[in-house]
Protein backbone atom coordinates (compact mmCIF):
# COMPACT_ATOMS: atom_id res chain seq x y z
CA UNK A 1 0.00 0.00 0.00
CA UNK A 2 1.36 3.60 -0.74
CA UNK A 3 0.92 6.54 1.03
CA UNK A 4 -0.40 10.16 -0.14
CA UNK A 5 2.68 11.98 -2.15
CA UNK A 6 4.59 14.42 0.36
CA UNK A 7 5.88 17.56 -0.89
CA UNK A 8 9.59 17.62 -1.76
CA UNK A 9 9.99 20.65 0.75
CA UNK A 10 8.62 18.68 3.30
CA UNK A 11 10.63 18.68 6.45
CA UNK A 12 12.60 15.51 7.63
CA UNK A 13 10.08 14.96 10.34
CA UNK A 14 7.41 14.51 8.15
CA UNK A 15 9.24 12.59 6.09
CA UNK A 16 10.44 9.83 9.40
CA UNK A 17 6.74 10.07 10.45
CA UNK A 18 5.46 9.30 6.92
CA UNK A 19 7.35 6.40 6.45
CA UNK A 20 8.38 4.97 9.55
CA UNK A 21 12.13 5.77 9.01
CA UNK A 22 15.08 5.04 11.49
CA UNK A 23 17.98 7.22 10.75
CA UNK A 24 20.30 4.51 9.29
CA UNK A 25 18.08 4.02 6.92
CA UNK A 26 17.15 7.04 5.83
CA UNK A 27 21.19 7.64 5.57
CA UNK A 28 21.08 4.79 3.26
CA UNK A 29 18.30 5.90 0.82
CA UNK A 30 20.50 9.60 1.25
CA UNK A 31 23.18 7.57 -0.35
CA UNK A 32 21.39 5.76 -2.96
CA UNK A 33 20.19 9.31 -4.04
CA UNK A 34 23.19 11.12 -4.00
CA UNK A 35 24.28 7.71 -6.55
CA UNK A 36 21.58 8.69 -8.56
CA UNK A 37 22.30 12.18 -8.84
CA UNK A 38 25.38 11.67 -9.41
CA UNK A 39 24.23 9.78 -12.59
CA UNK A 40 22.37 12.75 -13.92
CA UNK A 41 24.42 15.00 -13.59
CA UNK A 42 27.09 13.79 -15.50
CA UNK A 43 25.11 12.86 -18.85
CA UNK A 44 24.34 15.91 -21.12
CA UNK A 45 21.52 14.20 -22.63
CA UNK A 46 19.67 14.72 -19.13
CA UNK A 47 19.46 18.48 -19.87
CA UNK A 48 16.79 20.46 -20.72
CA UNK A 49 16.97 22.14 -24.47
CA UNK A 50 17.01 25.68 -22.89
CA UNK A 51 19.83 24.26 -20.37
CA UNK A 52 21.83 22.55 -23.34
CA UNK A 53 21.70 25.83 -25.70
CA UNK A 54 23.19 28.14 -22.07
CA UNK A 55 27.10 27.79 -22.87
CA UNK A 56 27.61 28.34 -18.93
CA UNK A 57 25.45 25.24 -18.03
CA UNK A 58 28.22 22.96 -16.73
CA UNK A 59 29.18 19.36 -15.05
CA UNK A 60 27.75 18.82 -12.60
CA UNK A 61 24.34 19.48 -13.65
CA UNK A 62 21.88 21.46 -11.18
CA UNK A 63 17.98 20.19 -10.62
CA UNK A 64 16.37 22.71 -12.26
CA UNK A 65 18.69 22.33 -15.66
CA UNK A 66 17.51 18.44 -15.98
CA UNK A 67 14.96 17.26 -17.94
CA UNK A 68 11.47 16.27 -16.50
CA UNK A 69 11.95 12.81 -18.24
CA UNK A 70 15.31 12.17 -16.86
CA UNK A 71 14.50 12.75 -13.40
CA UNK A 72 11.68 10.81 -13.77
CA UNK A 73 13.38 7.45 -15.53
CA UNK A 74 16.09 8.16 -12.68
CA UNK A 75 13.55 8.12 -9.86
CA UNK A 76 12.41 5.04 -11.48
CA UNK A 77 15.31 3.41 -10.87
CA UNK A 78 16.37 4.42 -7.35
CA UNK A 79 13.28 2.40 -6.61
CA UNK A 80 13.61 -0.43 -8.83
CA UNK A 81 17.39 -1.37 -7.90
CA UNK A 82 17.29 0.17 -4.26
CA UNK A 83 18.93 -2.29 -1.42
CA UNK A 84 16.88 -5.08 0.32
CA UNK A 85 16.99 -2.75 3.51
CA UNK A 86 15.76 0.36 1.66
CA UNK A 87 13.32 -0.98 -0.63
CA UNK A 88 10.47 -1.21 1.79
CA UNK A 89 10.53 2.43 2.63
CA UNK A 90 10.82 3.85 -1.29
CA UNK A 91 8.09 1.57 -2.27
CA UNK A 92 6.17 3.22 0.06
CA UNK A 93 6.27 6.34 -1.93
CA UNK A 94 4.86 4.25 -5.31
CA UNK A 95 1.69 5.88 -6.45
CA UNK A 96 0.17 5.60 -10.35
CA UNK A 97 -1.49 8.27 -12.40
CA UNK A 98 -3.56 8.03 -14.96
CA UNK A 99 0.18 7.93 -17.40
CA UNK A 100 2.04 6.18 -15.21
CA UNK A 101 4.32 5.27 -12.12
CA UNK A 102 5.29 7.95 -9.46
CA UNK A 103 7.12 7.75 -6.47
CA UNK A 104 7.18 10.60 -4.20
CA UNK A 105 9.89 9.00 -1.38
CA UNK A 106 12.24 8.46 -4.37
CA UNK A 107 11.33 11.75 -5.50
CA UNK A 108 11.95 13.56 -2.28
CA UNK A 109 15.59 12.02 -1.50
CA UNK A 110 16.66 13.01 -4.89
CA UNK A 111 15.94 16.07 -5.06
CA UNK A 112 17.75 16.40 -1.11
CA UNK A 113 20.27 15.42 -2.76
CA UNK A 114 20.65 18.15 -5.16
CA UNK A 115 19.91 20.42 -2.93
CA UNK A 116 22.26 19.64 -0.33
CA UNK A 117 24.79 19.47 -2.98
CA UNK A 118 24.24 22.91 -5.05
CA UNK A 119 24.18 24.76 -1.94
CA UNK A 120 27.21 23.02 -0.44
CA UNK A 121 28.83 23.20 -4.02
CA UNK A 122 28.00 27.02 -4.77
CA UNK A 123 28.96 28.32 -0.88
CA UNK A 124 31.22 31.26 -1.47
CA UNK A 125 32.39 30.58 -5.17
CA UNK A 126 30.81 31.50 -8.02
CA UNK A 127 31.02 30.15 -11.12
CA UNK A 128 30.25 31.93 -14.91
CA UNK A 129 26.94 32.44 -14.53
CA UNK A 130 26.23 31.05 -11.76
CA UNK A 131 26.35 33.63 -8.66
CA UNK A 132 27.74 32.63 -5.57
CA UNK A 133 26.40 34.10 -2.39
CA UNK A 134 23.56 31.86 -2.18
CA UNK A 135 21.96 32.48 -5.09
CA UNK A 136 21.85 30.55 -8.36
CA UNK A 137 21.02 32.71 -11.90
CA UNK A 138 18.38 34.75 -11.09
CA UNK A 139 19.43 36.86 -8.50
CA UNK A 140 15.43 36.91 -7.38
CA UNK A 141 15.90 33.18 -7.07
CA UNK A 142 17.24 32.15 -3.54
CA UNK A 143 18.85 28.46 -2.55
CA UNK A 144 16.78 27.20 -0.21
CA UNK A 145 18.22 25.32 3.47
CA UNK A 146 18.34 21.54 3.59
CA UNK A 147 16.85 20.69 7.38
CA UNK A 148 18.07 16.96 6.02
CA UNK A 149 21.60 17.90 6.53
CA UNK A 150 21.17 21.55 8.85
CA UNK A 151 18.63 20.26 11.54
CA UNK A 152 21.66 18.08 13.38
Amino acid sequence: MSLPPLAQSADKATLFARLGLTDHIHKMMLQEAAEARDRLSKDSGNLTDQSRANPYVQQPYKWDELSETAKHREILRIALEASPQTRPYFDKGRFFTSVGEENWATRWYLWHSFRYRDNRDNRGRGVAGRPSHGYRGNLSTPMYWDPVRHDQ
